[in-house]
């Protein structure tokens, strides 16, 4: 069979916004016949998520620096060598036609250890600019592959897109009753306390001003009882969960979204056109979830608000702009589609596929 003797080793770890677009690639290279291994942590979400037992996961023990302090910082370069051994050691042993490295901690010992082996390197970056770690590994990488596009005019960097679980979805279809209006609210994975906050606030006025027929559903996370002490005061069909299984039937569900700006979500609801009010995490690093979010407001695919001024007063007054309004809510789902990337994994495949038989 074509492929069957080919393998590569993925590395991800921490983050579903690592992990889950290199699962959604491990999977279409399983299909191809390619054998897939993984490098993850201990400790992290990685083990959970990954269930099929085709892809077989090792350990490093190594963990991101960022916020943690001076000692960790004096600590890094011992960690660094050592996890860089641990992932030489592995590779050695599973030999790799190719490497895919998808940003993250991780990635640093990982794509030093395939370097020095001299194993290719292909390096997926999700966001419109490079985190600490890809800005540095793409110099060592034989591809990189761009969630989103950049400006850099060199033959290894092709924007491929981000891969994701809904690219074969179809597109939402716009609720064209007036006043009647569902509201998904996305803080993501973890949920967001300004959104448990703010949400309800904005809620309440709003069925004061004007009779609406809304429904929410608000995934909450953590903080569920802030956003349940707030709805209690609103007569509104409200669905409080703290984790939203089924994504995509609440994104065909609602009309609007709230949701940060990381590149998974973005990449979600640009496959399914879904409007959307993006309030960027503000302290992400590099400020990455802005950036990413002002590319799909410069493209007048989203309303974007700074957290700073993320209030209940601007909040209804955007509501107020968008029920009723079909022809908004209509241009910013063609919009934001309209920068979709189609067939973004199978085209991330290929190119790994052509890179791996080029060996």
């Amino acid at each position: 069979m074509i492929n069957e003797n080919k393998k590569i080793v993925i590395f991800a770890a921490g983050t579903g916004g690592h992990v889950y677009p290199g699962l959604s690639i491990a999977n279409e290279l399983l299909s191809e016949n390619i054998s897939v291994s993984w490098i993850g942590t201990k400790n992290g979400i990685e083990n959970k998520i990954i269930t099929n037992p085709k892809i077989r996961i090792h350990h490093i023990s190594f963990s991101g620096i960022r916020g943690k302090g001076l000692i960790s910082y004096i600590k890094l370069p011992v960690k660094l060598f050592i996890a860089t051994i641990q992932s030489i050691l592995i590779l050695r042993k599973i030999e790799p036609d190719a490497v895919l490295s998808m940003g993250g901690y991780i990635s640093f010992p990982c794509v030093l250890g395939s370097y020095i082996l001299q194993i290719p390197i292909i390096t997926h970056e999700q966001n419109i600019v490079f985190g600490l770690t890809n800005n540095i590994l793409r110099f060592l990488s034989d591809i990189v592959i761009l969630g989103f596009p950049m400006t850099i005019k060199n033959k290894k960097y092709k924007f491929l897109g981000n891969p994701s679980r809904y690219e074969k979805s179809s597109v939402k279809k716009i609720n064209k009753i007036d006043k009647k209006f569902n509201i998904l609210i996305v803080g993501g994975s973890l949920g967001a306390k300004v959104f448990n906050e703010v949400v309800p606030q904005a809620m309440y006025s709003l069925s004061k001003i004007k009779h609406y027929d809304i429904s929410i559903i608000h995934q909450t996370g953590k903080t569920y009882k802030t956003a349940e002490i707030q709805y209690n005061k609103i007569d509104m069909n409200v669905d409080l969960r703290e984790y939203i299984d089924a994504m995509e039937k609440a994104y065909v569900w609602c009309d609007i979204i709230i949701c940060r700006g990381g590149a998974i979500t973005i990449t979600e609801i640009m496959n399914l056109g879904v409007p959307a009010v993006i309030i960027p995490y503000p302290y992400a690093v590099d400020d990455h979830q802005m950036k990413n979010s002002k590319y799909l407001e410069k493209n007048n695919a989203a309303i974007v608000i700074n957290q700073n001024n993320f209030s209940s007063d601007y909040l209804v007054s955007i509501f107020e702009s968008l029920i009723g309004n079909t022809e908004v809510r209509e241009s910013l789902s063609n919009n934001i589609r309209a920068l979709n990337k189609n067939d973004s994994t199978k085209n991330i495949c290929k190119e790994i596929i052509k890179k791996m038989s080029n060996n």
